[in-house]
């Protein structure tokens, strides 16, 4: 079995994005972040990914429901159902051709643990794209909107040729839109205080530690920001703008203000 032939049967399944990761690629990462620490024999990293519907964040642009659009169809059922799904038919798809497969969620917990893995690293590895100003998982199909697993195989794998954006070039959309400034540049990265992160109440949330966002940002106002700035430059676009109206947001004490949509790169 070959690299094609995976990758074709993991898009029957359902997977959105696939791409692999060769042994040569990591094989010298530290042991806490090997995937041979927890798949001695691990030839091919497989990394996986359904998309997260752009609708689903119609709830939380909006401030009108934050549980029922993007809490379960674009973070709980789509990382945990429906992507897992996938994840483990693709296992069992690998296991019936006598190839063990270790499947995965995006997250792998510390507590007690030896390693973690480092998805986003792995997923840049896999050809599928790459890590973000903003530590965003960027890909040339749907910017940030994505979910992302791993599949652990002994099988060995052509890899996927890594890919080189510039979506993050002349942008600091996701920095910009942040109403609590958690962000700051040093020596022109920028740096994310995640302390102050969890007290966002523009969207951000707990993803768990299984989730391959743990501090969930996709939809709070970052997240959306970034989303709007790659609107014309991903592959899946939309016949309407996503921002249609002002911008609300919260301080770190819950005071909600409105922005007018221009000023946030949205239109009337």
């Amino acid at each position: 079995m070959n690299a094609s032939e995976v990758k074709k049967q993991a898009r029957a399944l359902g997977a959105d994005l696939v791409g692999i990761a060769p042994r040569s690629r990591w094989i010298d990462w530290p042991e806490n972040k090997n995937p041979l620490s927890i798949m001695p024999k691990c030839q091919s990293v497989i990394v996986l990914g359904r998309k997260i519907l752009r609708g689903s964040f119609r709830g939380i642009e909006e401030g009108t429901n934050f549980g029922s659009t993007y809490g379960n169809f674009g973070k709980s059922w789509a990382e945990f159902n429906f992507l897992t799904r996938v994840t483990y038919n693709l296992a069992c798809f690998l296991e019936r051709h006598g190839a063990e497969a270790a499947p995965m969620t995006g997250g792998t917990p510390e507590g007690g643990q030896k390693v973690h893995l480092e998805l986003k690293a792995l997923a840049q590895m896999a050809g599928l794209g790459e890590i973000g100003k903003g530590g965003f998982f960027l890909t040339r199909e749907f910017g940030h909107r994505q979910r992302l697993a791993l599949l652990l195989t002994d099988l060995a794998l052509a890899g996927d040729q890594q890919r080189e954006l510039d979506f993050c070039r002349d942008c600091q959309a996701c920095l910009e839109a942040c109403p609590l400034q958690a962000y700051s540049q040093q020596d022109g990265k920028f740096i994310l205080n995640q302390n102050l992160c969890r007290q966002c109440q523009n969207g951000a949330s707990s993803g768990g530690e299984l989730s391959g966002e743990p501090l969930d940002r996709l939809a709070a106002s970052c997240g959306r920001a970034c989303l709007i700035a790659l609107e014309n430059k991903i592959e899946e676009r939309f016949r309407q703008q996503f921002r249609r109206r002002s911008v609300w947001q919260r301080d770190l004490l819950g005071r909600p203000s409105i922005i007018p949509a221009e000023a946030k790169g949205g239109s009337k």
